[in-house]
């Protein structure tokens, strides 16, 4: 059985969500085991989520909490996982989904990600390239059909 840990921007967690359900039905289709690791973003209220990092830590609330989540999905499902998926829907990374990358690659975790391109910056109109990140992606998978492929 191989786990998969998912990494992915909050503002992406409906369409990350969907995703980790086809992969989830595929397995039980095919017969196949996985563990499925996901970001705790239903701890997040929903205004947030489509905010840049920047305008959730305005929250106290959500201040007080996020470290603390980061943590928790690095060092107990980051760690764990034998691989790393990051769902980098239209190139975009934030800076939490980039520790967690720089984590994956230091633990030697294989690294997939959606999108080629690996994007930072303020969603989605002042965005850059971030070559750093995308040297840490070892290969493009764009469907759950294929990440089942990867992990059976």
């Amino acid at each position: 059985m191989k786990s998969v840990v998912f990494c992915s921007s909050q503002r992406f967690a409906g369409e990350l969500l969907d995703f980790m359900n086809k992969l989830h039905d595929l397995a039980q289709k095919r017969g196949v085991r996985i563990t499925v690791l996901h970001p705790q973003f239903e701890r997040t209220d929903e205004k947030y989520r489509k905010l840049h990092e920047k305008e959730r830590l305005e929250s106290p609330s959500y201040k007080a909490e996020v470290a603390g989540w980061v943590y928790d999905h690095l060092f107990r499902k980051v760690k764990v996982a034998d691989v790393c998926f990051v769902f980098n829907k239209n190139g975009y990374v934030g800076a939490n989904v980039v520790g967690e990358l720089f984590a994956a690659a230091v633990l030697g975790k294989m690294v997939y990600a959606l999108d080629q391109k690996t994007l930072m910056g303020h969603y989605p109109h002042d965005l850059y390239h971030e070559p750093c990140v995308e040297k840490l992606i070892h290969e493009i998978v764009q469907t759950p059909e294929e990440l089942l492929d990867r992990l059976s």
